[in-house]
């Protein structure tokens, strides 16, 4: 039927504009020419719409693992990889709301979200069946499966918000440079990495005293308690609705304070995640200047470790920024995140014994392997246990990077 067609293309629209959360009934119907009562003589509402795309992706993403070819260590399975992940890319860049929209979804929706583990659950059986049958030597059930799609998934969606997008090929080829190398690494079996002792910061929040970054007032000791529950509660808020889904209201809830404190140190919610920002970035640059000085496996674990202690406490506000959060407001800001996570992505690459020739696909993929991919593996959607997602970054930046254990050291810079 004519209408209901177009009111699913205007939700998915809505959706991947705007997200599941602050997207209504209202504006798909006013998206549509229609009121939010017409819209409601054909589904229950949004929820209905949204398990419509859901079960379009479960069957896309079955669709695209059976397809997954039996790989060969050599240049030929490189590039059947390459060019699945491109099928996998367009379903992607397609869905991309749902894709966006199913982390929300997870921690308010059920329902919806059991649709999403079926999904996942589905695609990993037969992708699983897939990697065995190619005798790689990481079919891992409980990671390389997820892994694979995790990070095809964000680079593709962060490529898709970036300023200075790549070629769809061109990302796809470095993505199977690195998934392939990850696919028929030679294990290892290191001890744990020791644990770095220097003084770190990583607890949110960093306190602003004074002045900075949206605050109306200094922060007294006496308020210092109050300010700290309203920036956890405020991450916590963005993590599950997302930015346009979460009011100051929401916020002053789960603080468990009042609309008027908040608003006693942040004149709205623009302000408010940007005080939260620039603990991020804040963090990020201490991490940058944690990055390995020479190659090696240790090396690149025992910055691991400490990259996920960053992503523990700051992985939803990158998470939330890089994906839905933009304005003038920000920009300074924005641009001293993307310095220090540019840098981040560089000094990885500089332990990279040969460079690619066209950096920039590989830039796009290490940003979303080291922001978005544990993040959301470990906290948003809890696929994995922590340890597991800290392994899986570990193995995919040393098999990507083409760290060695006997590396001798990195080209004088």
């Amino acid at each position: 039927m004519r209408a209901r067609a177009e009111i699913i293309e205007a939700a998915r629209e809505l959706f991947a504009t705007y997200g599941y959360q602050a997207t209504t009934v209202e504006s798909i119907g006013e998206a549509t020419n229609r009121s939010g009562a017409a819209v409601y003589q054909y589904f229950s509402g949004k929820f209905e719409i949204f398990a419509i795309f859901l079960r379009e992706v479960g069957a896309e993403l079955v669709r695209i693992a059976e397809q997954f070819p039996l790989l060969t260590d050599d240049h030929s399975g490189r590039h059947a990889l390459r060019d699945w992940i491109m099928q996998l890319m367009e379903v992607l860049e397609y869905h991309s709301g749902t894709f966006l929209g199913w982390s929300q979804v997870q921690h308010t929706e059920p329902e919806l979200a059991q649709l999403g583990v079926e999904n996942f659950r589905r695609f990993q059986t037969v992708l699983m069946d897939r990697l065995v049958q190619s005798r790689t030597r990481r079919p891992t059930p409980s990671i390389a499966p997820v892994g694979i799609m995790s990070v095809v998934q964000w680079c593709t969606l962060l490529n898709g918000r970036s300023d200075r997008p790549v070629d769809g090929p061109a990302l796809a080829d470095a993505l199977a440079g690195m998934l392939h190398a990850f696919l028929f690494a030679t294990a290892t079996t290191n001890s744990p990495p020791e644990v770095d002792q220097s003084p770190t910061d990583y607890h949110l929040p960093t306190i602003p005293l004074g002045d900075e970054l949206g605050l109306r007032r200094p922060v007294t000791p006496r308020g210092a308690g109050t300010v700290q529950r309203i920036l956890l509660a405020a991450a916590d808020r963005f993590r599950v609705n997302g930015y346009r889904g979460t009011s100051l209201n929401d916020v002053a809830a789960r603080a468990g304070v009042s609309h008027g404190s908040v608003y006693t140190y942040w004149a709205d919610r623009e302000a408010l995640f940007g005080t939260l920002a620039r603990d991020a970035t804040t963090a990020v640059e201490a991490q940058l200047r944690r990055l390995p000085p020479e190659p090696g496996i240790d090396a690149v674990d025992r910055w691991v470790d400490g990259w996920m202690s960053l992503i523990d406490v700051h992985g939803s506000v990158l998470y939330v920024w890089q994906h839905e959060v933009g304005g003038p407001e920000l920009l300074e800001l924005a641009e001293q995140r993307d310095q220090a996570l540019d840098g981040v992505v560089a000094g990885l690459m500089v332990l990279c014994p040969q460079p690619p020739a066209d950096p920039a696909p590989m830039r796009i993929a290490l940003r979303a392997v080291i922001t978005d991919v544990p993040f959301v593996l470990s906290a948003q959607l809890a696929i994995l246990p922590r340890a597991d997602a800290a392994d899986f970054l570990a193995q995919l930046l040393r098999a990507g990077l083409g760290v060695r254990a006997d590396d001798p050291g990195p080209p004088q810079r």
